[in-house]
């Protein structure tokens, strides 16, 4: 779904965050390399996990690890230049979430991924509780069947 066109349209996202294009993201023909753009993206899934509330300890032993990403390399981009990364829930399963972000530079997509993060307590999936479904449907991104 990364390369759906609705991934790229900056109005479905609600949570924003921004990076910093540096030189050594640099490939050898001057472009962004697509392992920074995956830092980009990693960027985008940790700040919006931070924000809302899944990094904070909740339970002992309880954490969220990533289980994938597939991303799509939309368009060239160069240094220097400042990155803006939307991010939104696309889905949202028993012990498990699954989030979009696209990234941006000078008005233009030169990314989206899909990203799943998986709720764990010790080696086993930990479901997701009612309080914390509240907080991510508000995040939910716009415009997208569930």
């Amino acid at each position: 779904m990364s390369r759906d066109k609705r991934l790229q349209d900056r109005s479905i996202y609600p949570h924003w965050c921004s990076d910093t294009v540096r030189f050594c993201d640099q490939d050898a023909a001057g472009h962004i390399n697509n392992v920074a753009i995956c830092a980009y993206m990693e960027t985008a899934r940790l700040t919006f996990m931070r924000d809302v509330g899944m990094m904070a300890p909740r339970e002992e032993g309880v954490r969220g690890i990533s289980a994938g990403m597939t991303i799509s390399f939309l368009a060239e981009s160069h240094w220097p230049g400042k990155i803006e990364l939307g991010t939104g829930v696309l889905r949202i399963g028993s012990s498990s979430l699954t989030v979009a972000s696209a990234a941006f530079k000078d008005d233009a997509c030169i990314a989206a991924a899909e990203m799943t993060v998986v709720r764990l307590k010790g080696k086993t999936p930990h479901p997701l509780d009612a309080a914390f479904r509240t907080v991510l449907e508000k995040y939910r991104l716009a415009g997208l069947p569930s």
